[in-house]
């Protein structure tokens, strides 16, 4: 089991990686078989092939787009708790969406499972 300073290592690499727009980065951080649900009320997006695209499709509808940790992580056993702010520049628009990621870490320290929440109602135009 990883400890906490591991967890929050790897999201920390999350937000990186998202951060730089590396796809394959972010997919090396999951499991073959993990689970993402993003936002956490659409249905899940299950295996390499099906995040990959996911992610893929996300980083390619703004021109750029900046993952904020933008407070403490919270972990408990195999899960942790971390709120991020995407901030996504999208031709001359800039919008901002606060995040509460929930990650569930296998026995490699890779994420097995992770549930976004936020609500794209929420998106604030910067």
């Amino acid at each position: 089991m990883p400890t906490s300073a591991e967890m929050i290592a790897h999201i920390e690499s999350y937000a990186a990686a998202h951060s730089a727009g590396n796809i394959d980065a972010i997919v090396a951080l999951f499991t073959e078989d993990a689970v993402v649900s993003d936002p956490v009320t659409e249905p899940a997006y299950v295996g390499r092939e099906a995040y990959r695209g996911f992610f893929t499709g996300a980083q390619d509808l703004s021109d750029s787009m900046e993952l904020v940790i933008t407070g403490p992580v919270r972990t408990a056993g195999t899960f942790a708790a971390v709120p991020l702010r995407a901030v996504s520049e999208i031709g001359d628009i800039t919008v901002a969406v606060d995040i509460v990621d929930v990650f569930t870490f296998g026995e490699d320290g890779r994420f097995v499972d992770m549930k976004a929440y936020w609500n794209p109602k929420a998106m604030q135009t910067l």
